[in-house]
């Protein structure tokens, strides 16, 4: 007979799964500084570079209306998520912090790293039904959250110098959207002596990994995350993966990204690119408002256009998932009614309106983004995302015990981004070999996971993972 226990039995069960992965991945961390829950008073920790001067003046105000101190500390978005497991392990978690521990929610409710969030009923009734989804931001009907941004988006826009392109002799209004054009572009610009590009390829590999899956997607990858819809398997080795990889190699071979950018972090990157220093930056929506932070006076040189694809003229369709919390609730806070309180009102319109105008992440709420103060180009990006971004299917969505599963897989290594650096930096020799085996790594950890999930009562099945009723350029929709 199959073991029974309830959900809240299981993350019981597997209290210390979250703490072991999160602790193996832990390093050396600099930037920002915290102490953790302490008595009078509440630490908010975030990652959104944009959005420095607004959190620092929330925290003020908001300070005044919950009664008690707010203190507000940033962390630039390579370092944040180490920060946060180093404050676990030290049991200095800040109260308040954004969600990028890189967990699943259900993993971080097991070890008690997050809290429910209590909202008022008003609220409750105003938050749309999507941005409250069982293993989402829910975890046996109790919220951990609401996600402020919006889930139609990516991080892979081509970000222009229209300067440098103009000193080049082409016209800043014609963004290469593919990858011939791309290529021609930067050639263009090497001739002209103007860095053509940068990427963010170094730190952990993250960013370039976020890229190259969007990449594969618009070449026609029918999933998410080297995950194939239809049947759950995965398929890293795909030849759109393959492409991708080998154009970027391609372009970092012939001396068309700027020197140094294979270690870049996204904040290296884009303090080149918003220097004037480089002509092309791939990067997401949030450009705009992380280069005005670095370089105010950038924003007017600032052009975009589409994810680069294969082939001139292809349809752009990229997929994902249903956002998780933004922000969340140490689950070792001291004061959760006003942890509470700060977290509600972030989901008014008043701070949705400024984080609109700050021009990161763009909100849950797209249409806002039509009548706020913000750049042409921003504006443009977030049209594209309305068009180009659909809601794939999730298989949490659809089986909330997936989570139970997912709260147990450990992270492969190397990764995609990691392979990608190895490829380009020589290290990797045969890219097709060490994708297949990121594919076959990532099955192994997952049956595996799957199966001790199910051992401790869980219903949870591979079958889980496939949507053969996914049909490409529309949003997925639920039988009901």
């Amino acid at each position: 007979m199959r073991p029974t226990m309830n959900r809240r039995g299981f993350l019981s069960g597997i209290t210390a799964l979250g703490a072991g992965v999160a602790a193996a991945s832990v390093a050396g961390c600099s930037g920002g500084s915290g102490s953790g829950t302490a008595s009078g008073g509440l630490q908010w920790w975030d990652h959104f570079s944009a959005y420095q001067d607004l959190q620092k003046e929330w925290a003020s105000s908001q300070a005044e209306k919950i009664g008690v101190p707010v203190t507000y500390t940033y962390y630039e978005a390579s370092k944040a998520g180490e920060s946060l497991r180093l404050a676990n392990q030290a049991k200095k978690l800040p109260d308040v912090f954004s969600n990028v521990v890189g967990l699943p929610l259900a993993a971080l409710v097991a070890d008690q790293w997050i809290r429910e969030v209590e909202l008022s009923d008003d609220t409750l009734k105003r938050l749309p039904k999507e941005v409250q989804v069982e293993g989402v931001t829910k975890i046996d009907g109790k919220l951990y959250g609401v996600p402020l941004q919006s889930f139609r988006s990516h991080p892979s826009f081509t970000w222009t110098n229209v300067e440098l392109f103009a000193k080049a002799g082409l016209d800043p209004a014609d963004v290469p959207g593919d990858y011939d054009s791309f290529r021609a572009t930067c050639q263009k610009l090497k001739a002209a002596g103007v860095a053509p590009m940068t990427i963010a390829l170094g730190a952990d590999g993250g960013r370039a990994g976020d890229q190259i899956n969007d990449m594969a997607q618009v070449a026609g990858f029918p999933g998410l995350g080297g995950v194939r819809y239809a049947t759950g398997e995965y398929g890293f080795h795909d030849d759109t993966y393959v492409n991708a990889i080998e154009f970027w190699k391609e372009l970092f071979a012939g001396g068309m990204m700027l020197s140094g950018t294979n270690t870049f972090s996204v904040v290296n990157a884009r303090t080149r690119y918003a220097s004037g220093g480089v002509a092309i930056f791939i990067d997401g929506a949030w450009s705009p408002g992380g280069s005005r932070v670095l370089q105010p006076d950038f924003l007017p040189k600032m052009g975009v256009g589409q994810v680069v694809t294969p082939e001139a003229g292809a349809p752009v369709a990229l997929y994902r998932n249903l956002s998780g919390p933004t922000f969340v609730i140490a689950g070792s806070t001291k004061d959760p009614a006003a942890a509470s309180k700060l977290v509600e009102s972030f989901t008014g319109e008043d701070y949705l309106v400024k984080i609109t105008e700050a021009m990161d992440a763009p909100p849950i709420d797209l249409d806002l983004v039509a009548t706020a103060n913000v750049t042409e180009p921003y504006k443009q990006a977030v049209a594209m995302l309305k068009e180009q971004v659909f809601q794939g299917p999730q298989p949490v969505v659809r089986n909330p015990d997936v989570s139970l599963a997912e709260a147990r897989r450990k992270p492969v290594t190397p990764g995609l981004g990691a392979i990608v650096q190895g490829y380009l930096g020589g290290d990797v020799p045969d890219l097709r070999a060490a994708l297949k085996t990121l594919s076959d790594a990532n099955e192994a950890e997952r049956e595996k996971a799957i199966a001790a999930a199910k051992a401790d009562g869980a219903e949870v099945a591979l079958d889980d993972y496939a949507f053969p009723d996914w049909k490409p350029g529309a949003d997925y929709t639920y039988p009901k």
